[in-house]
């Protein structure tokens, strides 16, 4: 299978998604042929919806690790093949496409959720089904307790852990002047505890209301002297939130978005977004590892890996490696196996699982813009520098620091 003919399957996948689930069973079954000498990896993705930039990025990673492992003789000498449907960023709509991966085309693993409501709601389904379910972006702190076996944190770090990180920066650079937008909703209000929990300052926090666009009287409610605004608090609002900023004269030395597609950041910013903008990630890319992987991307595709095709990429050939530790097919034999790993991948430390499925000894890794390409992908219009990076961080233990 070659790269044009993975994003042609891709393609078939996600433009049925709008058929009824009966019809959509009986495609995915022609898609993938229903035969023992493949393993089905099944996505759950918002092709639709206010999430679709991110799994537009991710699935060309997926589709290009796929090329890699398959290449390589396959898992446990299999074909892995990957079949997504359209989750609408709807839980109900995830949960029914879950089990219907999981019981009509036989998953073994799950991959997908960005936003954090369908991560809950996916989470307690795959606990009955047994299955894993690896979250690409879905960042709740809720979405795991101490007693999950089968929901692997990949992408977001919950709020508590990011906190953390950005605390170590506010202490590192001895900034004073520090404040925070938040979302009048779980993540926001996540962000607001963990900030009294762990900033070493005192922290001027506004609150704004999910669906907000307008963040002028939040901004004009703060100094002129903020040297550090944490914006990741509202992640959603971050583009409209950075333009406004600067419109009314203020400047942070830096402004922390969330987990961002850089793309679809710079798209909606444009040059001013290297005035500043620093989004989160985990893959390393600065590392030489990462560059070698992006140059062979761009050499057969012609196209961008950033730090979110890397989430897809990463995410595959780990749900590769937990079959071979497992050497099984058996979904809970692999997710055992998964919590067991020590898996060296893209990311600058390697992969390695508390019981309960959060990352543990990761670094979170923030990126600002600059006005340049990377020489692996020269046609762009933009390039990452790094701001900073935190130690590496123990999991988050909900027990431990508990938020309603």
């Amino acid at each position: 299978m070659n790269y044009s003919q993975a994003r042609r399957r891709t393609f078939l996948k996600t433009s049925i998604a709008g058929a009824t689930l009966g019809t959509l069973a009986g495609c995915l079954g022609e898609l993938r042929g229903g035969d023992d000498d493949t393993i089905t990896i099944g996505g759950l993705q918002p092709y639709s919806g206010p999430f679709a930039d991110f799994s537009a990025a991710y699935d060309p990673g997926i589709e290009f690790a796929l090329q890699e492992i398959n290449d390589d003789g396959g898992v446990l000498d299999k074909e892995v093949s990957y079949e997504s449907i359209d989750t609408e960023t709807d839980p109900r709509e995830a949960n029914t496409a879950a089990t219907r991966l999981v019981e009509g085309d036989g998953a073994v693993a799950l991959v997908g959720p960005v936003s954090s409501d369908v991560g809950v709601a996916t989470a307690n389904t795959v606990e009955d089904l047994e299955v894993p379910l690896f979250l690409h972006a879905a960042g709740d702190h809720q979405i795991l307790t101490t007693d999950s076996r089968y929901t692997f944190r990949v992408g977001h770090l919950p709020a508590p852990t990011t906190i953390q990180a950005q605390a170590e920066v506010v202490e590192e650079e001895g900034y004073d002047e520090v404040a925070a937008i938040i979302g009048d909703y779980a993540w926001g209000r996540a962000v607001e505890a963990s900030i009294e929990e762990f900033f070493p300052v005192d922290v001027q926090i506004e609150v704004a209301p999910f669906e907000e666009d307008n963040f002028n009287p939040y901004l004009r409610n703060l100094s002129d002297d903020v040297e550090f605004l944490v914006g990741s608090g509202h992640p959603s609002g971050v583009h409209a939130m950075f333009s406004q900023m600067l419109e009314i004269g203020i400047e942070p030395d830096l402004f922390t978005a969330g987990l961002q597609e850089p793309t679809a950041s710079y798209n909606a910013i444009g040059d001013d977004i290297s005035r500043g903008f620093a989004f989160f990630h985990q893959p390393d890319v600065y590392a030489a590892e990462y560059v070698e992987v992006a140059d062979r991307f761009y050499e057969e595709t012609g196209e961008y890996f950033g730090s979110t095709q890397a989430l897809g990429y990463v995410t595959t050939h780990l749900i590769a490696a937990g079959i071979e530790a497992a050497d099984s097919e058996d979904p809970s034999e692999i997710s055992a196996a998964i919590r067991d790993i020590e898996h060296d991948t893209l990311f600058s430390t390697p992969l390695e699982y508390s019981d309960w499925g959060e990352l543990d000894n990761q670094s979170q890794i923030y990126s600002e813009f600059e006005l340049e390409p990377p020489e692996y992908y020269p046609d762009g219009d933009f390039g990452l520098v790094e701001s900073f990076r935190s130690e590496p961080l123990e999991p988050y233990n909900p027990e431990e620091m508990p938020i309603d």
